[in-house]
């Protein structure tokens, strides 16, 4: 009996150096926030407003944040439109999205968004970030020199990726060379700081006469290798986390969806959504709110078609529909695809030349399982890596998607798009081919 206590005491204390030896490290403290949320019906009960505030390790933070918030609520609430069943059609919502990076970044972007009728209407913004171990406000300067090559890169990204959206439709030249501009760059675009890339965030009406949505320029960390200041480099390292993608099919959905939403934004979380483009066209507001808070959005093809037993010209004819629906919502084309049922080799059969993302964690929560039963799922079978399926769909999904972010956390996993998770573990994502996971090479659990 003694030997059997000594050898389990050994056990549990080894189990640090075992965590130490996968070469993970724990989720800062300061990165843990919360959220506070308020409602309010105006104009005799006909108009509809939410609004957020955030609690972090940092009071003068969340004051800060809250300045925002108010801000936005004083200036747009008082013009909402007056209309029945004002939850559908005729609110604002001020919402506070936020990642990570490094020891002590964190990224904040305050958004308030106006819908009439359940169309998007505007959605200005603002973003911060925030050293939460010092308390300063960081800007791209403290990251990137002046005279860094990094601001040329940062140039020519925005230039192509921003003159790509809306295809068809021609940006305002001289609206995008001042976004393009070293002095813009520098000290008036806002930015967010993830855990695999730098985005630069733009209102799509900047260039694009009558869209409501947003814009984002991605750029790898790896693209600015020699590029930053010291404690630029230090802050976009985050190879020390573990990380996952958490994937959402067979939606949009209007209060399913809304509420997953709400829940992956309230863990910090960032997922992929592959749609459906029917439904892209039915939801439109849903769609947009999904995209402007910094989701990957993708194909899951026009319908939920089972691809064994449609013809290389549906196949093709559905993915054109896709792309015309995502494009005209957002602006931007689908970089993967997550065939319906799991089904991908009649798609790469037919010329769609799309990564093909299957997954390695099936929830089932489709089946009727309850939101426990559906974590005990993501605990069994979630590593480093892994692509957890789910859907959106579902009335469970909601709570389940709090429950599940809510464990990866406490796990150390942070929750990136499928793009970010195989930048992450240096895995290629190539046309016509199928992953089930991103899982390193090297790295284990």
């Amino acid at each position: 009996m003694k030997r059997f206590t000594a050898a389990l005491l050994l056990i549990v204390m080894l189990m640090p150096l075992c965590a130490q030896a996968e070469g993970f490290a724990p989720l800062p403290d300061c990165f843990h926030v919360t959220y506070e949320t308020h409602t309010r019906l105006i104009h005799d009960g006909q108009a509809f407003v939410s609004k957020e505030y955030v609690h972090t390790a940092l009071p003068a933070v969340d004051a800060a944040l809250q300045a925002v918030a108010d801000a936005y609520d004083a200036a747009y609430s008082p013009a909402l439109t007056p209309m029945h069943t004002p939850r559908r059609n005729s609110r604002l919502d001020v919402n506070i999205v936020h990642s990570v990076s490094g020891q002590s970044l964190v990224s904040f972007q305050v958004l308030a968004r106006t819908t009439l009728s359940r169309m998007q209407q505007y959605s200005p913004f603002e973003c911060h970030t925030y050293d939460m171990a010092t308390g300063t406000e960081v800007f791209l300067t403290d990251l990137f020199p002046a005279d860094s090559p990094a601001w040329d890169v940062m140039a020519a990204a925005v230039r192509d990726t921003l003159s790509a959206y809306f295809p068809g439709q021609e940006p305002h030249a001289e609206a995008l060379d001042i976004l393009c501009s070293r002095d813009y760059l520098m000290h008036q675009t806002n930015f967010m700081l993830s855990s695999v890339c730098l985005s630069l965030i733009y209102e799509a009406r900047t260039l694009y006469f009558g869209r409501p949505s947003l814009m984002r320029v991605s750029i790898p960390y790896s693209a600015f290798d020699g590029m930053m200041t010291e404690y630029g480099a230090l802050q976009t390292d985050n190879s020390m986390y573990r990380m996952v993608a958490l994937t959402f099919d067979d939606g949009p959905s209007y209060e399913n969806t809304a509420r997953v939403i709400n829940e992956l934004r309230h863990a910090g979380a960032h997922s992929t959504f592959f749609l459906l483009g029917e439904l892209i066209l039915e939801y439109p507001d849903i769609t947009m709110r999904e995209d402007d808070e910094g989701h990957s959005l993708q194909s899951h093809h026009f319908k939920h078609i089972d691809a064994n037993t449609a013809s290389a010209a549906q196949l093709l004819e559905g993915a054109a529909r896709f792309n015309d629906a995502l494009s005209g919502t957002v602006g931007t084309l689908p970089t993967m695809m997550r065939p319906p049922y799991g089904i991908w080799r009649p798609f790469v059969a037919a010329g769609i030349p799309l990564p093909q993302i299957i997954w390695d964690v099936d929830t089932k929560d489709w089946s009727g399982k309850t939101p426990t039963g559906i974590l005990n799922t993501v605990k069994k079978h979630t590593q480093h890596g892994s692509i957890i399926l789910m859907h959106d769909i579902g009335g469970e999904t909601a709570e389940a998607t709090a429950k599940v972010a809510q464990w990866l956390r406490e796990k150390s996993y942070l929750c990136v798009t499928v793009e970010e998770l195989f930048l992450h573990t240096g895995r290629e994502l190539l046309p016509g081919k199928s992953y089930n996971n991103a899982v390193p090479a090297v790295k284990g659990k």
